[in-house]
């Protein structure tokens, strides 16, 4: 794969509303209206639905002020909406997952819901796959583990062109249909919350396929790239005697 570009998306804030909701309830409201944010900003950089090809992109999650605890709110919606991770997930024993229905919780139609997905360790069975129906705004809440991409298509997937990528916590992960990804762990689990958009269940068909070339993490641990490195991207939050934001 090629060398690193940088896209901006704009300003995406984590929004929680203030009603008289349960927080854990606006706190999924919260998320889903940030995730389709990000989505939409994925979109335009796409340009036209006839000119889009499978995209990808790795950015961060922070938090500013007193207080701020993006896990405790995640905290807060497990407690007001509990889950039970189901296993097997798409194949994998060593990966399970649930999900947040938002059109039941929010009691209005949104065709969205976020999954909390969990990677137990040495889960390196994932095959690569592909959602074709659906696009993906996916936090790494805690844990560490790998992000495994190619600009390849499905259909011509070849196994030669995977990007491997260290996923930590509060790393962003937003892909549009289309895109042959996967994840997997070493030594440590790993929890994902992925937003889906739209929706498909877990078991329905459309969900997700797989190319014909199968590619598992751990058939390939020597192809990850060693390098240290710094973000590409910077935030600029002084210059010139000026306080940006």
């Amino acid at each position: 794969m090629g060398g690193v570009d940088v896209a901006g998306l704009g300003q995406l804030d984590l929004v929680v509303p203030a009603d008289g909701r349960g927080l854990g309830t606006r706190v999924l409201d919260g998320m889903i209206a940030l995730a389709e944010g990000a989505i939409g900003g994925l979109r335009r950089l796409q340009g036209t639905e006839r000119q889009r090809v499978p995209a990808a992109l790795l950015g961060r999650l922070r938090g500013t002020g007193r207080g701020i605890s993006f896990g405790g709110l995640i905290a807060e919606l497990e407690r007001e909406h509990p889950l039970t991770l189901a296993y097997p997930f798409e194949g994998s024993d060593r990966v399970g997952g649930a999900f947040w229905s938002a059109d039941r919780i929010l009691g209005r139609q949104t065709g969205s819901a976020l999954a909390k997905l969990r990677w137990d360790s040495r889960a390196t069975d994932l095959p690569m796959h592909v959602h074709d129906n659906s696009d993906r705004f996916i936090i790494v809440l805690d844990g560490r583990g790998m992000f495994h991409v190619t600009d390849e298509s499905a259909d011509g997937f070849t196994g030669m062109r995977v990007r491997s990528v260290p996923a930590r916590p509060r790393d962003v992960f937003l892909f549009s249909r289309g895109t042959v990804h996967t994840f997997s762990t070493e030594a440590s689990p790993m929890t994902l919350l992925s937003f889906q958009l739209p929706f498909l269940d877990f078991d329905d068909p459309a969900q997700y396929r797989l190319p014909a070339i199968r590619w598992i993490a751990r058939d390939r641990s020597d192809d990850y790239g060693v390098r240290v490195a710094c973000d590409p991207a910077w935030s600029i939050i002084a210059y010139g005697g000026r306080r940006a934001g």
